[in-house]
């Protein structure tokens, strides 16, 4: 297979993926495909899949405030087994795998399971080598950065955008709502839509957190839904976002 065929069954797994979380974020389906039943072997695409959604997984655990379901939990550690961070991954990579690391390790909902099941020893030693990896994280706050530059790097950074996570870079988005509203304005005048998605969501999570964003954040993520969400990870970015409106606005959305 192609290298070119190899990318786009892996982005296209990501999609599948993506379309389940959401299903789940719904009510209307489980989140994640099931890559390790006992009749077949791991379908290493689905497990790569787990891989680069990573904290998204956590959603509708997070949301509903429950830990994560066993079989779910299981499948992210088998993720991280078959495709370890590796030491030359960039700052937002190893941000990420250390966010799926510290949830599956906390059961998402700040709790651990009360009851140990089959496969714990080995989850627990794939977090001991995400945290060994990818733990020590450089975190300085980039004063220099221009409004532009935070932007784009706050969207790679999407993931973390999560109710129940805290960490710098949700500090930053909400002390630096003007640069990330500027970021999602220009990406709405370019139609950059998965951009401005990403950039909507972390202005309802600061919102959510007290913060006032520079930008009607309701009425953007509105529009967006209207026009940008031909993909499924642009219609989860969007319906995390909403989810995260809606509890600073006190009510369902």
């Amino acid at each position: 297979m192609s290298n070119a065929a190899l990318g786009a069954g892996y982005a296209q797994a990501v999609e599948q993926l993506a379309g389940r979380v959401l299903g789940a974020l719904r009510g209307t389906q489980v989140p994640l495909p099931a890559v390790s039943d006992a009749d077949r072997p791991a379908d290493t695409t689905a497990l790569a899949a787990v891989r680069v959604l990573g904290p998204d997984l956590f959603a509708p655990a997070l949301f509903c405030r429950q830990p994560l379901p066993q079989p779910d939990r299981e499948t992210l550690g088998s993720a991280l087994r078959v495709f370890p961070p590796r030491p030359g991954d960039s700052t937002e990579a190893r941000w990420r795998d250390r966010t799926t690391a510290a949830l599956l390790a906390r059961g998402a909902a700040g709790t651990r399971t009360a009851v140990p099941y089959p496969g714990e020893d080995s989850e627990r030693a794939a977090i001991a080598e995400v945290v060994e990896i990818a733990g020590i994280v450089e975190d300085a706050e980039d004063t220099e950065l221009t409004w532009k530059e935070r932007s784009q790097r706050m969207a790679r950074l999407a993931p973390l955008a999560l109710p129940e996570v805290d960490g710098p870079y949700q500090q930053r988005a909400c002390l630096h709502v003007r640069a990330l509203s500027q970021g999602a304005v220009r990406s709405l005048m370019r139609r950059d839509y998965p951009t401005a998605a990403r950039l909507v969501r972390w202005l309802a999570l600061a919102r959510s957190r007290g913060a006032s964003p520079a930008l009607d954040v309701p009425t953007a993520l509105e529009h967006l839904r209207l026009w940008g969400a031909p993909s499924a990870r642009t219609a989860l970015d969007l319906a995390i976002a909403g989810r995260l409106l809606a509890a600073a606005e006190g009510g369902p959305r």
